[in-house]
């Protein structure tokens, strides 16, 4: 009976430990609540804003973006290349690249539905 109490509090205690290190990882990368402003950054380019009779349009764009795989510890070149800034209506800003985010000290890819038209126009890259 010892031997069965003793081998119960390691697996109690094993399982326990597992939770300790783990961070949750958030399902989307960006709040797309109170968005009053979107700008975009590509390489040496100026930040272009998305004019704000398109900003619900990108708005939605943000919001299917997602975070996927854990990437590699080298990301490939041109990863980030293009930038996002999303300012918000209490003052606070985020900035981040298109391509991953970094949670703790790890890369994640991200995933995203295909960008609005005006995008591609604004020559980013």
């Amino acid at each position: 009976m010892k031997k069965m109490i003793t081998i119960v509090l390691c697996l109690v205690l094993a399982l326990s430990l597992v939770g300790c290190g783990a961070k949750s990882i958030p399902d989307k990368p960006f709040e797309t609540n109170n968005i009053s402003k979107i700008s975009f950054k590509g390489g040496p380019n100026d930040w272009v804003e998305v004019p704000p009779e398109e900003l619900s349009e990108y708005v939605e764009w943000l919001d299917t973006f997602r975070i996927g795989e854990k990437a590699d510890r080298t990301l490939a070149p041109g990863s980030n290349s293009v930038l996002v800034r999303i300012e918000y209506s209490d003052g606070t800003s985020v900035e981040n690249g298109l391509s991953t985010i970094k949670i703790g000290n790890k890369n994640y890819y991200l995933t995203h539905d295909e960008a609005p038209d005006t995008y591609l126009e604004w020559n980013l890259f």
